[in-house]
Formats: C-alpha cells, sequence, structure tokens
C-alpha cells in the first residue's frame, strides 16, 4: 500500500531537477567529478518537459508517485548517463567492488547506480518542494516494502 504522503504533487523548478541531478551523480560518483557531468546535466535538462508539463513561469505540479520511473527513463535514454552505471573496469572484472561495502578501494571498480539517482532526487523534491523530510523516508520505506524479497 503507498502512504498518503505519495498521493499528492509537488511544485518544482527545471532546476530543482537539475540541481538534484547534478547533487546525487556527484555524491554516488566514486569520484570527485563524474565523467561529462556538465553533458549528463545539460541533455537531462533539455529532456525535463517529458516528465512534466512546466508552466509558464517554469514550474510544474509533480506526482511523486511516478517520478522515480519517469526520472529513471529519462536518465536511461542519456547515453552520458548510462556510462555512470557502469564500472570503467567492468569488461575485465568479474567481482563488485563498492566503497559503500569494501571501503576505499579503486574508483575504476565502481559506479553509480542510476536507479538510486532517479530516487533520490523524487525524495530530495518530496523534501525541497513544499513538502517535509517524513515524506522523503516515508518513499524510501515504500520502496523498500515493495522490492522486499
Amino acid at each position: 500500500m503507498t502512504h498518503d504522503r505519495f498521493k499528492r504533487s509537488v511544485w518544482a523548478f527545471k532546476a530543482n531537477f537539475t540541481g538534484a541531478l547534478a547533487k546525487w551523480l556527484v555524491r554516488q560518483s566514486p569520484y570527485v567529478v563524474p565523467d561529462n557531468l556538465s553533458v549528463c546535466i545539460e541533455k537531462f535538462h533539455a529532456q525535463l518537459d517529458s516528465i512534466a508539463e512546466f508552466e509558464i513561469h517554469g514550474m510544474a505540479q509533480i506526482d511523486l508517485l511516478t517520478l522515480t520511473e519517469t526520472v529513471h527513463a529519462v536518465l536511461e535514454s542519456i547515453p552520458e548517463v548510462m556510462v555512470l552505471n557502469e564500472s570503467k573496469n567492468q569488461p575485465t572484472k568479474d567481482v563488485f567492488t563498492s566503497r559503500y561495502h569494501d571501503g576505499p578501494s579503486n574508483p575504476d571498480d565502481d559506479f553509480i547506480d542510476i536507479l538510486a539517482v532517479a530516487q533520490n532526487i523524487t525524495c530530495e523534491l518530496a523534501t525541497e518542494c513544499f513538502a517535509t523530510d517524513a515524506d522523503s523516508q516515508c518513499w524510501l520505506d515504500q520502496l523498500h516494502k515493495e522490492t522486499a524479497p
């Protein structure tokens, strides 16, 4: 069952989207700056109209229930973003390593989880666009329930 907090919408500017993408790509990257960060942001910005209908003042009302899915679909359509979803050593490595589980290692063995980026953008908008931290935590709790075995 989906919590009532996510059966509503929030208002956001395009800059809320691009800012959230930049923040979460950087925060989830094993590098100080992910490869092609500006290209990723520019291409994402160019596709924002496929996520929501922005008014003349640059704001859109966003349905939180479908936001992660929609943002994820847009991110998957951007080749420069999807490259970040793979480790640079993937072709030669057969063992996954992560700085979150294994501690500091070769950043070329790690990657950015693009679905997690989409989820974090939803949480970001739920928290910063006329909502509360509880909304964001509720969203994560709901996702965990839906994906639990």
